[in-house]
C-alpha cells in the first residue's frame, strides 16, 4: 500500500490544482520555480525544484545526471539578460551537471558551466566556471576546495 507525506499531499494540491509549477513534469515544492522545463534533461533519480526555495531558469537547456541532489534555494540559471535590452537573453552553451553531485543550499550556477561527476558545491557557492568530476568547491566565485578522494 503506497504511504503518502504530508510533503507529497502539499505537492500534489501546489502543482495539480493550484497549478503552481503545473508545467513541470517532476514534483517541485510549491516556493520553487522551473522556467522550461520542456529545455532540463534529467538522469534517474534527479528532481531539481524538489527542495524549497529553488530557482531553475532553463531558457538555455540544462542537463543534469544520475543521482545528483540539489538543496535548498540553489538557482540554476542557464541565459543571463542582453544588457542593453532586459527584455531578452544571451545565448550560452546549456549548463550541465554531472551525476551524483550535491548542490548544496543557497548555491548559484551560471550558464555554461559544466560540472563533472560527482562534484559537490559547498552552501552559498556562486559557480561561474566549470570543474572536473569529484572535486568539492566553494566560494565566490568558486574555487577548488580539495578533491573528494581526499576525504
Amino acid at each position: 500500500m503506497a504511504r503518502f507525506t504530508r510533503d507529497d499531499v502539499h505537492a500534489f494540491i501546489a502543482q495539480r490544482i493550484l497549478r503552481i509549477n503545473g508545467h513541470v513534469p517532476w514534483r517541485v515544492h510549491f516556493t520553487s520555480r522551473v522556467i522550461n522545463p520542456e529545455r532540463i534533461t534529467l538522469g534517474r533519480n534527479t528532481f531539481p525544484g524538489d527542495s524549497p526555495g529553488c530557482y531553475i531558469q532553463a531558457i538555455n537547456g540544462i542537463i543534469i545526471g544520475d543521482n545528483t541532489n540539489v538543496g535548498p534555494g540553489v538557482g540554476i540559471i542557464s541565459a543571463n539578460h542582453d544588457p542593453r535590452d532586459n527584455s531578452r537573453h544571451l545565448p550560452a552553451p546549456p549548463i550541465r551537471i554531472g551525476k551524483d553531485c550535491w548542490i548544496g543550499m543557497n548555491a548559484v550556477i551560471l550558464p555554461g558551466v559544466t560540472l563533472g561527476d560527482g562534484v559537490v558545491i559547498g552552501a552559498g557557492s556562486v559557480v561561474t566556471h566549470s570543474f572536473p568530476d569529484r572535486v568539492i568547491i566553494a566560494g565566490n566565485p568558486a574555487q577548488v576546495i580539495r578533491s573528494v578522494d581526499e576525504g
